[in-house]
């Protein structure tokens, strides 16, 4: 055995027999790629090769499917009670939160509507993916379907109706509305949808969804097309704006293609924001637009497709566009950047304020976001009071903060679980008084026992 171990080989047969595996090697990877695009052309060779290739892959998600709704910023705050803390002495939080959460000690998601004078919770939705999502097309080569299950679907966003319904998603299946017991109203599933929920005003809203396949007939497979998506509020779609193709129509080209830093998902639209009144600088029916990944805000009219402004920074990797009155905006700066080494937040993520009869950038809760660090790479949310206070969602740490209009820390709540753990949030909301007292007559005359109002079928 020592002998046969430790002979001789010629050095002509290392190479060929190195040539041979690099080309293995080569072969491997393109009939692997050649199947994730879903072009197929290798037929069961390509389909082997690309199982194999994701063992390792199937092999992480299978070690930590059982926490994959944990926060990314896990033991932060140990030292600090887990739910609601209001602090003592500060004036009471008018109105109620729509709370989105994950619930790690159930493992799913529940959204609650809480009080914010005591912090207790006044009814509870448990929305159910096998009943959401039952039979919906599974088909769409950006999205993971296998995750469409309790334990991972997150109601992204969730919008209050005032009959106490909600319009919920999450990032990246299709929109539905449930009843106040949890039950299906209606699905839609023409279009995948993601990131955030708006109203219109009227009844109707808007959501970022998914044109699949692209209008774009020379992208590769898996490129990203955003689209501004308006539903009624049947959950019928009443109109698609492709992104990119306003983008190319103002002579954006360079916001999608670059020859040298290809990307399959360009701009990441994660908010749309529409002008519900008047103003000086914009009218009813505008929307604007958060782009992610160019770090850049558009207002755009959808009436006669008009850019009409667009600022990039110094807000980085923002979410969350608000219009606050007739002439400012206030904007969710994640202050995330990568330099090759991940991603990185400078102190805190912050609030910016931006006037447009000014021009004047302001970010009045700087140092106290500081002094809290409030940081979360992604997602993220906020909601300047009426009494000129603010709420903050930082997401990737499960916690959210409601601060005084001098800084002063009014209320906090941290989604942390009997376990220990801390665990995602879902994108909350503030809901003011008159809204959530109507919700709360229509709850209480509801029965979930008996079948849901409407009729359940698929839009």
């Amino acid at each position: 055995m020592q002998s046969f171990v430790f002979r001789k080989v010629e050095v002509w047969l290392v190479l060929l027999i190195v040539i041979l595996l690099c080309a293995g090697a080569i072969g491997f990877a393109g009939a692997a790629l050649d199947a994730e695009r879903g072009k197929n052309r290798y037929g069961s060779v390509g389909r082997a090769s690309l199982a194999i290739a994701s063992i390792p892959e199937d092999l992480r998600k299978l070690l930590n499917d059982r926490e994959s709704l944990t926060t990314m910023q896990q033991g932060r705050f140990s030292d600090q009670p887990a739910g609601w803390m209001l602090s003592p002495g500060a004036a009471p939080l008018p109105g109620y939160l729509l709370l989105s959460r994950h619930d790690g000690e159930g493992r799913h998601h529940v959204v609650e509507l809480v009080s914010l004078a005591d912090g207790n919770t006044l009814h509870r939705w448990q929305p159910s993916a096998a009943s959401l999502l039952a039979g919906a097309p599974r088909t769409s080569p950006h999205v993971d379907t296998t995750h469409w299950d309790d334990a991972h679907l997150r109601a992204i966003h969730p919008l209050l109706m005032p009959d106490g319904s909600l319009i919920i998603k999450d990032h990246e299946t299709f929109a539905t509305r449930i009843d106040a017991c949890g039950r299906l109203l209606w699905r839609q599933d023409q279009m995948i949808v993601h990131h955030s929920t708006e109203s219109d005003g009227e009844g109707g809203f808007w959501i970022p969804g998914l044109i699949e396949p692209s209008t774009f007939d020379d992208v590769e497979e898996g490129w990203r097309e955003d689209a501004l998506v308006h539903f009624d509020e049947d959950g019928s779609i009443l109109k698609v704006i492709s992104l990119a193709q306003v983008l190319v129509d103002h002579g954006r080209d360079w916001a999608l293609f670059n020859a040298s830093h290809r990307k399959r998902d360009p701009v990441h639209l994660n908010d749309i924001e529409p002008v519900l009144t008047d103003g000086p600088y914009w009218k009813k029916g505008d929307l604007f637009l958060s782009m992610r990944h160019t770090s850049e805000i558009l207002l755009y009219r959808p009436s006669t497709n008009e850019i009409l402004w667009s600022q990039q920074g110094p807000w980085l990797a923002q979410h969350d566009v608000d219009v606050l009155d007739d002439h400012r905006i206030s904007i969710f700066d994640n202050h995330a950047y990568d330099r090759g080494k991940g991603p990185r937040i400078d102190v805190a993520s912050r609030v910016v304020i931006f006037d447009f009869a000014t021009g004047q950038i302001t970010m009045p809760w700087k140092a106290a976001l500081d002094r809290l660090e409030m940081r979360t790479v992604s997602e993220g949310l906020q909601t300047i009071l009426p009494d000129g206070g603010l709420m903050v969602e930082e997401e990737n740490a499960g916690r959210i903060l409601f601060l005084a209009p001098d800084g002063a820390l009014r209320a906090q709540f941290i989604n942390r679980a009997p376990n220990g753990k801390t665990y995602r949030l879902g994108w909350s909301r503030w809901i003011d008084p008159d809204l959530g007292q109507e919700v709360l007559r229509h709850l209480k005359a509801q029965d979930c026992a008996g079948p849901p109002a409407l009729d359940a079928s698929s839009g």
